[in-house]
Order: structure tokens, then C-alpha cells, then sequence
């Protein structure tokens, strides 16, 4: 037999199938459960043993059971897929050790803390986390619960629980310095997150300026605003013009077609007069959607309502002219 008979097509041995190396094996020294596992009496023998087992004998069983998955999945004799697959097993193992009740709180601790390393192995951050939490409830002492829930937590950007995790461990252990690397990053973690909030808060603030201007000038002017009502586009709010003066955007309702018109620029200073005459004088262009030719500027009447809402408050009538929707408003 040639060495190409053993290697793959990348030229690398081919890794072993677990299940096949259990042929020959006593079922305590099985890497993986082969389908036709009831078959075997040694195996059916074990089975009926763990009945006969306490709680705290099998939930022992089922650590073991995990630990060797672990270092099982950990070794050269898996590949990627086997390994994560062998994790998952391990975290079984753990569970099927949690959900025997065993009074034991000390072994319940471990199972936890366990199963938090798997579950860090894959990935499985929250449930990393929740798992440290429950073991070191059980155990306040389980130092390796403490790192565990230290690094979860980090993982999952909650960077103040990993620092107190890290405080809890140097309290447990004060020679230990595993926790000084995971304090050091949550600390540069939370500056990062100063800092970008300040930035943020500096922008907002500086965004505020003009809007806080505005609403200045009309409370000083007398004028009410409450909620919008409609939407006009882009144009939904006043312009405070260089020479102090207010320009507004005006929303004209035709209720019979259900037509609108928009003036963007409606001087504080103009009358609808002014508008209208334009609109609707001799010189300007028909309507599209008047066919009849009924909207002249001698039959038009123009109504408008007042006094149709709350009126907004400064800091609501702020949040209006930086084009957010007024806080307090949503149940009106």
C-alpha cells in the first residue's frame, strides 16, 4: 500500500471516525454513542446500573462524561466539525447532570461553570454568562465560574458586570492575576464608550444651537405652535432669514378635489392676498386638476383654524424645529 492510500487529497492523513474507534471498546471508554448502542449488553448493563445510582452518583456520571467530551473535542482527533459537534455532547452531558437534582450545591456549581466553558468554546456568550451566574450563586467560591462570567460578559460588551466579576475573583483569590488582562480591556472598553458618548452628546448639542435659536425668536414673537398636524416634505418647519425675519412654509387645502398646494416661502410680513392674487389671477396658469375651471381668484374663500392643540413648550417646540417629534405628545 502506497502512503497516498492514507492521505486525503490536500495530502494530510485523514482524521479517524470516532464512532468506528469504539469497535472493540467497553462502553465507559466510548469517544461517541454508536446508533446501534442498546445492542450492547455491556452498554445495557451500564444503563441499568445508572438506575440504581443517587443523584449525586449519576449527576458525578454525566460531569465525567461531559469533561471527557471536552478533552475529547480539544484533541488532535477532531477536525472542525467533529469538535463542535462533540461540544454540543458535552453540553448535554452537563445538562443531563443539572436535571437529575442532585442537593449537592458545590456539584450543581461545577456542572455550571462547565457548561459555561462549552459554551464559551462555541460561542454561546449569553448562555456562558447565565451559566457563571448560576454557579457561583451556588457557589460563591467557584473561582473558574467568576473567570468564566468575566470573559462572557466581556464578550457580550457588558463591560461593567466583567469588571466586577474581576473584582469578585481577586477577592476570592488576591494572588490571582487571570483577571488583570479582562479588567484591562473592559476599562479601555468603557473609555471608548465615554468617549463616543460625549461625542454624541457635543454633536446633539451643537445640532441643537440653530434649532434653540428658533424657537427663541418665536416665543419672543407670540407665536403657538402645537403638534404637526400634516406632512409638508422637507419643508415642515420656519426659517429664520439673515435680517431677523421669519419665512414659513404654508400647506393650501382644496377640500372639494382633495388637492393641496405648498408655499414654501410665506414671509412673515405677506398676506394671503398676496399669495392668492398670484395664485389665482388672470395671468396664472390653470389648474390641472380644475377642468371646469372653477378655482378663480373671485370665487376663492380661504378659511383657517386657530387654536387647534396644545401648544408646545420651549423644550418640545426645540425638539419640533430639530425635526424630531415633541416628547409628551405620543398619547395625543
Amino acid at each position: 500500500m502506497s502512503a497516498s492510500d492514507n492521505e486525503n487529497e490536500d495530502g494530510n492523513r485523514p482524521k479517524p471516525n470516532l464512532i468506528d474507534e469504539n469497535k472493540g471498546l467497553h462502553p465507559l471508554f466510548w469517544d461517541a454513542l454508536p446508533e446501534d448502542a442498546d445492542q450492547d449488553p455491556a452498554f445495557a448493563a451500564l444503563q441499568a446500573l445508572d438506575e440504581d445510582l443517587t443523584p449525586e452518583e449519576r449527576a458525578e456520571n454525566y460531569k465525567t462524561q461531559g469533561n471527557n467530551k471536552l478533552r475529547l473535542a480539544q484533541s488532535d482527533k477532531a477536525d472542525a466539525a467533529a469538535r463542535r459537534t462533540i461540544l454540543r455532547e458535552a453540553v448535554q452531558s452537563y445538562s443531563n447532570g443539572l436535571e437529575v437534582h442532585a442537593t449537592n450545591p458545590r456539584l450543581n456549581s461545577v456542572l455550571h461553570a462547565n457548561r459555561a466553558h462549552v459554551h464559551l468554546l462555541l460561542g454561546n456568550f449569553r448562555k456562558a454568562f447565565e451559566d457563571s451566574l448560576a454557579a457561583k450563586h451556588l457557589d460563591p467560591g467557584n473561582l473558574k465560574a467568576i473567570f468564566r462570567g468575566a470573559r462572557a460578559a466581556l464578550k457580550l460588551g457588558l463591560w461593567e458586570q466583567c469588571l466586577f466579576f474581576c473584582e469578585e475573583g481577586r477577592a476570592v483569590d488576591p494572588r490571582s492575576s487571570e483577571f488583570d488582562a479582562l479588567a484591562k480591556e473592559a476599562i479601555s472598553k468603557l473609555e471608548e464608550r465615554r468617549q463616543q458618548e460625549e461625542r454624541i452628546t457635543a454633536q446633539a448639542e451643537a445640532e441643537a444651537v440653530p434649532a434653540r435659536m428658533l424657537a427663541d425668536v418665536l416665543l419672543a414673537r407670540g407665536c403657538k405652535l402645537t403638534r404637526p398636524q400634516v406632512a409638508l416634505g422637507s419643508r415642515t418647519k420656519p426659517t429664520l432669514n439673515p435680517d431677523g425675519s421669519l419665512t414659513w412654509p404654508v400647506l393650501l387645502m382644496y377640500p372639494e378635489s382633495g388637492q393641496q398646494d405648498m408655499v414654501e416661502a410665506f414671509g412673515e410680513e405677506d398676506t394671503f392676498n398676496e399669495h392668492l392674487d398670484i395664485m389665482f389671477g388672470p395671468d396664472a396658469p390653470q389648474l390641472q386638476w380644475d377642468e371646469a375651471g372653477n378655482y378663480t381668484r373671485d370665487r376663492i374663500e380661504l378659511y383657517y383654524l386657530a387654536h387647534a392643540g396644545r401648544p408646545l413648550n420651549r423644550d418640545q417646540l426645540v425638539q419640533a424645529m430639530q425635526g424630531r417629534w415633541p416628547q409628551g405628545f405620543d398619547d395625543m
